[in-house]
Order: structure tokens, then C-alpha cells, then sequence
């Protein structure tokens, strides 16, 4: 409900509203029987993931804007009045999204993300942007769609690629307006945690030709990538919590040293 409340709390309100309720529990068609905004369209479907539900509400939208969001995450009240005004302005641009807050985690509450957008590149190796970003409907017409083969996550990943390789633009709001939700499992953390591998394999190949075009840069990027977790690990072994673990390790390890040459 606060999703949907953020969304009918927009300075400039959306012409449509479609909620799609992909296979949910009872618990949750309750609570989205009591929803009664005249703009408010729920469509229920059996469970067939995330692409098939954005596909679905998207393919019975009348506008020429489309915007995603989750059902555990929020707007804030004026995300919708400056995507569509960049839009308007801006026949190059296929694609807005903006900073975004995360909260529902302690350690990570009010940490601000700030995603860069931009051209295809800034995507070879990762994310660049909100799955949650405003894009024109003729963009998702061009390439069909979400790809609904990818269940396991980073769907929204491919969708970017697959508008912005044919050289559309992201542009990213400076503002925080987006507030997303960590919980202790999510499908995200799924994905990453055990499709990772898999998902990126799947992503590469299906765009092999923009990857192999894009060669030199994904290389240097990887690279990039590679440099800097090296340097966060050499700042974590220099770290005081770090020198604590090795100092409580170490009897535990000459400990099992002794009973390994005991027990040969």
C-alpha cells in the first residue's frame, strides 16, 4: 500500500494504473481488495515471474510512458512530474531514472546510490540504473518485451542493454527520489548469491555481438573492476577487525595442525 500510495501522491498523477498480482497468497489479495482508486486496474495471473507481469501490464497500458515499480519499494512525489518533462524534452533519451535511498537494512539505511545511465557501455559489466526507471513504450515495443526466459533475476539488467544498444540514452535524475527496500531475502540476493554466474553467462551471450563490438572497453572496465576489489581486500586485511580474526584464529589453526600430525 505504500507503494501504490506513492504513486497517487505524485505531483503530476499517472493516467493508469496496473497492478499485476503474479500468483501472491491469500493475505495478499486481501489487502488488494481493498483498494478502490478509480484509475486502479488489478489483474491476477498464476505465477510466472517478474518479466511475464511487467509484460503483461505493460501490454494493456494506453500510454506512451511507462514506469515499473515494485511492490515493496516508493516514490517520492515528484519523480513523475521531472521523467516525463525529460521525455518531453528529449527525443534521444528512451529511458529515466534517478539516485535512490536504500532502507529496511541498518547498516545499509540512508545510503545513497547514485547510478550513472548513460549509453550502453556503461552497462557491459554491470547495472547501471533502477529496475524502477521511466521508459517510452515504443522502446519496450522494439525488442518484445522483458525477456520472460530469465526467472531468476536481472531481467531489468537486460532490458537496459537491450534498448540502450540501439543507441537510446538513460538519463539519470540527480535528485533522490526513489526509495528502495533491502529485506533479508529477496529474490536479488538470490540471484546474486547463486545465479549470478548463470544469469551473466545467459546476458553476455544473448548480446554477444555488442560485446565483442564493445570489446576494448568491456576488457578496461573488468579490469577496473578487478583493480578495485584487490584494493578493497588488501584495505580489509589491514583493518582492525580483520587483525582480530587472524589473532583468534591462530591457536585454532596450530590446533589443527598438532592433531593432523596426531592422528597420522
Amino acid at each position: 500500500m505504500e507503494a501504490l500510495e506513492s504513486i497517487l501522491n505524485q505531483t503530476v498523477k499517472a493516467d493508469e494504473i496496473i497492478i499485476v498480482d503474479d500468483g501472491s497468497g491469500e493475505e495478499t489479495i486481501k489487502i488488494l481488495k481493498t483498494i478502490s482508486s478509480p484509475n486502479v486496474q488489478i489483474i491476477y495471473q498464476e505465477n510466472k515471474g517478474v518479466s511475464s507481469a511487467r509484460n503483461r501490464a505493460i501490454s494493456l497500458a494506453k500510454t506512451d510512458y511507462i514506469l515499473n515499480l515494485d511492490a515493496d519499494d516508493s516514490f517520492e512525489p515528484t519523480f513523475i512530474e521531472k521523467a516525463v518533462q525529460v521525455l518531453n524534452e528529449n527525443e534521444n533519451i528512451g529511458v529515466v531514472g534517478c539516485w535512490y535511498k536504500v532502507f529496511g537494512n541498518k547498516e545499509r539505511n540512508n545510503n545513497i546510490i547514485k547510478p550513472l545511465g548513460g549509453n550502453v557501455r556503461n552497462f557491459l559489466v554491470k547495472n547501471n540504473a533502477l529496475g524502477t526507471s521511466m521508459f517510452r513504450r515504443k522502446c519496450w515495443e522494439v525488442i518484445s518485451g522483458f525477456d520472460e526466459n530469465m526467472l531468476y533475476g536481472y531481467e531489468d539488467w537486460d532490458f537496459w542493454i537491450s534498448i540502450l544498444k540501439d543507441n537510446w540514452e538513460m538519463y539519470i535524475i540527480n535528485e533522490v527520489l526513489f526509495n528502495y527496500r533491502i529485506k533479508n531475502t529477496s529474490r536479488d540476493q538470490t540471484a546474486e548469491k547463486i545465479h549470478d554466474y548463470e544469469i551473466k553467462k545467459y546476458i553476455f551471450l544473448k548480446h554477444k555481438e555488442l560485446y565483442f563490438n564493445s570489446f576494448e572497453g568491456y576488457a578496461l572496465q573488468l579490469l577496473e573492476n578487478n583493480s578495485a576489489l584487490n584494493q578493497k581486500n588488501k584495505q580489509l586485511k589491514k583493518s582492525f577487525t580483520y587483525k582480530i580474526g587472524t589473532l583468534m584464529m591462530n591457536p585454532l589453526r596450530i590446533f589443527n595442525v598438532i592433531i593432523n600430525r596426531f592422528i597420522r
